[in-house]
């Protein structure tokens, strides 16, 4: 996570840290609610009072911690119908979600798996938001285990909440530097690999399923691997191959908790691009990169990452970028709006099935001129990610506004809700955007059940009028 420290009695901001999101120092722009929302117009004296920050939240007493805490709680714990913008884009994964839960009655164990996979900046990678929203998720719906999680520990801080990972000391990470990386990059689903051409290099993975999937790269000269599960009879994999191309290894397992180990043979190359860990139930799947913007995903190779993608057959997708994006001065709202439509439209040609959601940024201050202000840069990707998400068939989820608005950030540091760097969030911050998120697709999924209840006894109702007609 970034950081920042204070020095003697003024503020001074250091260089973010391996695990922080990339921004600038942009100056700060006349500020104009979106126009689609129509909502929280602000005037221009209440955003100057609110851009500046003038005590340290070191100095509140817990009284008023306390306060902010339990007005940010009420705020986000009060429904909001219309937060969620296109929302019919949703009813595929609803109509998914409730096949699974109409097939899960009391006492009953599942037998499918629902996967909602969602990709994103250093926000998503902490899994604090996404460890959230999978308890919340899977303590309604059963638990479908981590689903998809990086080979081995590819950077530094890297955890999925529910599992345990390790690995040998000679892999090198690719995906990491994103802004080194070239078109066409072999980094599979999730953007990320690791790779060694040494022999006894390993990679361990503890986690509860019943299926396990090891994503790999097969080439030419490749390696072999030998496949363990809790140190019982190794399984040989060749990658070795012609052509190159994704490689995929399945193991069908019984229920309960695993310790996998994947060990190299040869000194010769092999490329490990992830696990698939799932069982009966739901998932819901952390796939985050630290610094990341969306369109890195436009990078990574298509093929591989389509017939991946297709592989995992997602029933919920969620984007949730925009920080990083906002505060890049390589994106203007129209570019950034073509950019961002060309992922939607990548995604839908490769799983039409699948509903995607979109989580907007979360409101973020700056320091310029030993000041905090609050910073307007998100406008203008609120703006192009809400009219592709109105072109391209995917819903909306308005996460600065369910923050409090433009400025909320200050009131979630006072609170103790956002770090020092006025940008990421604290354990209990993403935990209660989480919890505010699966609140709000909850309410629409209930919504959803309704409709079609009603649809369905309409249609039953009109079917025997119909048949009484035609049989006095």
């Amino acid at each position: 996570m970034s950081a920042c420290r204070l020095r003697g009695a003024t503020l001074a901001m250091l260089a973010l840290t391996a695990g922080a999101l990339l921004w600038a120092d942009a100056p700060a722009k006349k500020h104009a609610s979106s126009a689609a929302s129509g909502r929280h117009v602000r005037n221009k004296a209440l955003r100057s009072a609110r851009s500046r920050v003038h005590a340290s939240p070191s100095r509140l007493d817990s009284a008023h911690r306390a306060q902010l805490v339990e007005e940010i709680s009420a705020r986000l714990k009060q429904p909001d119908p219309h937060i969620i913008s296109y929302e019919s884009a949703l009813d595929g994964f609803y109509a998914q979600l409730a096949s699974h839960e109409n097939e899960t009655h009391p006492g009953t164990a599942a037998t499918d798996t629902v996967r909602v996979l969602q990709w994103g900046d250093s926000h998503t990678a902490a899994d604090m938001f996404t460890g959230e929203a999978r308890r919340v998720f899977q303590q309604q719906f059963g638990d479908g285990s981590i689903g998809y999680s990086y080979a081995g520990h590819p950077f530094a801080g890297y955890r999925i909440l529910g599992s345990t990972r390790a690995q040998s000391a000679r892999w090198k990470t690719a995906g990491n530097k994103f802004r080194q990386l070239s078109d066409g990059a072999e980094l599979g689903m999730g953007g990320i690999s690791i790779s060694t051409d040494q022999p006894g290099e390993w990679v361990t993975l503890d986690a509860p399923c019943t299926e396990l999937e090891l994503q790999y790269m097969q080439q030419p000269g490749g390696g072999r691997l030998r496949f363990t599960d809790n140190d019982d009879e190794p399984v040989e994999i060749q990658t070795d191959t012609q052509q190159p191309g994704a490689g995929t290894f399945r193991y069908p397992c019984p229920a309960g908790e695993h310790h996998f180990k994947i060990a190299t043979e040869d000194r010769a190359p092999v490329t490990l691009l992830g696990w698939v860990a799932t069982q009966p139930g739901v998932t819901w799947e952390s796939i985050g990169i630290n610094g990341a913007e969306a369109p890195l995903m436009l990078k990574w190779d298509a093929q591989l990452f389509s017939q991946y993608l297709k592989d995992n057959s997602p029933a919920l997708i969620v984007l949730a970028y925009g920080t990083n994006e906002a505060a890049s001065a390589d994106w203007d709202e129209e570019s950034y709006r073509r950019a961002f439509a060309s992922l939607i439209e990548m995604i839908h040609n490769d799983v039409p099935e699948s509903s995607i959601l979109v989580l907007g940024p979360t409101d973020r201050f700056i320091f310029r001129r030993h000041a905090w202000h609050a910073y307007d840069g998100a406008d203008k990707i609120i703006a192009a990610q809400r009219a592709v998400c109105r072109t391209e068939g995917c819903a909306y989820w308005d996460q600065r506004e369910r923050m409090g608005g433009y400025g909320s950030m200050q009131q979630w540091v006072y609170a103790g809700w956002a770090q020092p760097d006025h940008t990421h969030f604290t354990g209990e911050g993403y935990r209660a955007l989480a919890d505010a998120l699966m609140a709000d697709l909850m309410a629409g999924y209930q919504a959803y059940k309704e409709r079609h209840t009603l649809n369905t006894e309409t249609a039953v109702q009109g079917a025997t009028l119909g048949a009484t007609h035609t049989n006095p």
